[in-house]
């Protein structure tokens, strides 16, 4: 784990290293959230400002939910009292 400094203008240096890591480039926007004692950084996706692991999880799920209720029986039986 590595340690940063937050400068007299509020600013803090992310390591080259994680950046590398994580294959950020230049320019790219992060979304902060704090929780309770600390922050989290999100990537966001700049064309629809979602945090892009939201989007790829929902992209997922979509495909993996197609057709999963192909064939499915969609009558419903009506007790006879009810509209």
């Amino acid at each position: 784990m590595q340690t940063v400094t937050i400068s007299s203008e509020s600013q803090v240096v992310i390591p080259r290293e994680i950046i590398a890591k994580l294959e950020w480039k230049p320019g790219k926007k992060l979304q902060i959230e704090p929780i309770k004692n600390r922050i989290e950084l999100f990537p966001v996706d700049s064309r629809q400002n979602k945090p892009d692991f939201v989007k790829e999880g929902i992209d997922k799920i979509m495909q993996e939910a197609e057709g999963f209720l192909k064939g499915i029986d969609t009558t419903i039986k009506r007790e006879e009292d009810r509209f």
